[in-house]
């Protein structure tokens, strides 16, 4: 039986492409139970970056032809379309890209959080289905436990990666818990909208938009659920929001005075400052002022930077951890099928040697019971003997072979799962 991945991703299909191959829920486990005859385990998994079907199956060729009539058939697309954008991976690839998907290692942002939950309701989706098998569950097991290791033990998902996502991170460090926070826009540049988004997404409860067109700062705040203000509210909205985001152009200045003012009202309480406009909206020396936190796009980016080199790191880590469980997976499977395997060796050739014995004592009843024990002695230990070095060896095989593939070229070659004929 083999385990491969056959689908698409960022990587391989552009979004036009991506977005063909998305499934509603009753279709999901109608395609899944098609591919029953051919692979009798099967994971489906559709992100908005990847497609892909997990499979456990003894005929990779059928159960490719079957995905692909399956996927024509729902969105009309011929063999060659398919084929095009797929790859497909086999038994120790396909477990490594599987961990690899559930760590976020493959994911077009690593360290994203979201994919393992997808993965587990993928994987959920089968059980319900009734696809999941023994080979199924074990792997999808160690992919979620390997996926918890590369969380917990590096810092791949601790390491924001773009200005918006620093910002966040900054935020939290700041107040800890963001759902006592309100946030003022002032402006409505694209990267302090996205951080405002963020902002509101993470528990900010409040969100003040002040802009020099009003319309615009309606139209926006309707969009976000939040409050238009002008921009001379804005100025004297600070004395009561904990954090400013400023992306304002056309000479536009928060003077340290201005901030001065607002900490006056607020006895105390930190402020924190986000000037993503260039030039800058808020003074520098505002920055010097106590409980006053001021980072300008440059700080961010150098942040993102320093936090690109370390997730560099991280995801080397990460790495090793994945190789570490794939060899443990890889070893598990094949000594499921290397014990049986050995078992079902001696079986075969001990009862060969009783069949052979029999015939020869049936054709020479003359003999003593002194030299049929001896003969009898002869083949019990010519077979021991025979097998020795095979079940020697086949244990010795380590991770640098597939005990996996030996042990199905035994069965194959010895037609272990046949009857001994008698």
């Amino acid at each position: 039986m083999k385990f491969i991945v056959y689908g698409l991703n960022h990587v391989t299909a552009p979004i036009s492409v991506r977005e063909k191959y998305a499934l509603a829920p009753d279709k999901v486990k109608e395609i899944l139970r098609a591919l029953k005859p051919q692979a009798p385990e099967a994971v489906f998994l559709s992100t908005c970056n990847r497609v892909e079907f997990y499979l456990s199956t003894d005929n990779v060729a059928d159960s490719l032809d079957s995905i692909q009539r399956g996927l024509g058939r729902y969105h009309r697309l011929k063999p060659g379309e398919i084929r095009k954008y797929f790859y497909l991976h086999e038994d120790a690839e396909a477990f490594r890209h599987l961990f690899r998907v559930a760590s976020s290692l493959d994911s077009m942002v690593v360290g994203e959080a979201q994919i393992l939950g997808q993965v587990k309701e993928a994987y959920q989706g089968s059980r319900e289905a009734g696809m999941a098998g023994s080979l199924v569950n074990g792997v999808f097991a160690r992919a979620f436990g390997a996926a918890k290791r590369v969380r917990t033990q590096t810092e791949i998902a601790r390491m924001p990666v773009n200005v918006s996502s620093v910002a966040l991170d900054l935020a939290r460090k700041i107040f800890s818990d963001l759902s006592q926070n309100q946030v003022l826009l002032l402006g409505a540049g694209e990267m302090s909208e996205l951080t405002a988004r963020y902002l509101v997404d993470s528990g900010a409860p409040g969100l003040f938009i002040a802009n020099r067109t009003l319309e615009k700062a309606k139209a926006l705040a309707s969009e976000l659920k939040g409050t238009a203000l002008t921009l001379e509210e804005g100025l004297k909205k600070m004395e009561q929001v904990d954090i400013v985001l400023t992306a304002v152009g056309g000479g536009f200045r928060v003077g340290k005075d201005d901030v001065e003012r607002a900490m006056k009202s607020r006895k105390g309480k930190s402020l924190f400052l986000i000037d993503t406009a260039v030039p800058r909206n808020v003074d520098p020396e505002a920055g010097r002022l106590e409980s006053v936190y001021l980072y300008n796009i440059d700080d961010l980016s150098a942040i993102a930077d320093k936090n690109r080199a370390q997730r560099q790191k991280a995801v080397e880590e990460a790495e090793a951890i994945l190789e570490e469980e794939v060899d443990k997976l890889c070893s598990w499977l094949a000594t499921l099928e290397l014990v049986p395997t050995i078992v079902r060796l001696r079986e075969r050739f001990e009862g060969i040697g009783r069949k052979e014995l029999e015939e020869f004592l049936g054709k020479n009843n003359a003999l003593s019971d002194k030299e049929k024990r001896s003969v009898e002695r002869l083949v019990h230990d010519l077979t021991g003997k025979l097998l020795h070095d095979p079940t020697v060896n086949l244990k010795k095989i380590g991770d640098e072979a597939d005990r996996f593939e030996f042990a199905r070229m035994l069965n194959e070659i010895f037609s272990l799962d046949d009857e001994i004929k008698r």
